[in-house]
């Protein structure tokens, strides 16, 4: 069974961060839409070098690894402050009252809980593997994984402000909750 979306749309918790990280989670998406260019380019670049000069090209293929991974990681914080992320709410959509209410609060705090621990770990990683750089293009490890970083702070920077909205009863207008 499949739930009806209520006329105004999704309820989407809005804390008091929101204002302020909704741009920011923008300006992300714009770099991962230049992320995306360079990664289809890089990608193209080599097919070409490959198919006609019998080239290959490394750093081409690492840049576009690069790209792929930012572009990933910067559209996550907007599709969590749009609520557009993947979510099995299958339970939640059945639950009423007190029930719907705890699963609300456990779901954002088990988002911000993994938030959390992405970063943690990604700090242990890095204490490593920032010793290093990539083997094409000889691009230091942290700076290769620093969109990664970024757009899981952010990440972590709209959960926290979801977890806030919640306790504070607050929900974004639908007009702010609405994908572009």
């Amino acid at each position: 069974m499949e739930a009806i979306p209520s006329p105004a749309g999704p309820r989407v918790p809005a804390g008091p961060l929101r204002a302020l990280l909704v741009p920011l989670c923008r300006w992300f998406e714009w770099v991962a839409m230049a992320l995306l260019v360079g990664c289809t380019a890089a990608i193209m670049l080599e097919v070409f070098a490959r198919g006609v000069f019998n080239l290959g090209l490394p750093g081409a293929g690492e840049l576009a690894r690069y790209a792929g991974l930012g572009l990933i990681f910067l559209t996550v914080p907007l599709l969590l402050a749009q609520d557009a992320h993947v979510k099995v709410d299958m339970f939640l959509q059945l639950a009423r009252g007190r029930p719907r209410r705890f699963l609300e609060v456990f779901n954002e705090l088990m988002t911000l809980a993994f938030c959390v621990l992405f970063l943690v770990s990604c700090w242990w990683f890095m204490q490593r593997a920032s010793r290093f750089s990539t083997p094409a293009l000889a691009m230091p490890n942290l700076w290769y994984y620093m969109p990664a970083i970024a757009g899981m702070a952010l990440t972590t920077l709209v959960a926290l402000d979801r977890v806030l909205g919640i306790f504070m009863g607050r929900q974004a207008r639908p007009d702010e909750s609405r994908p572009c």
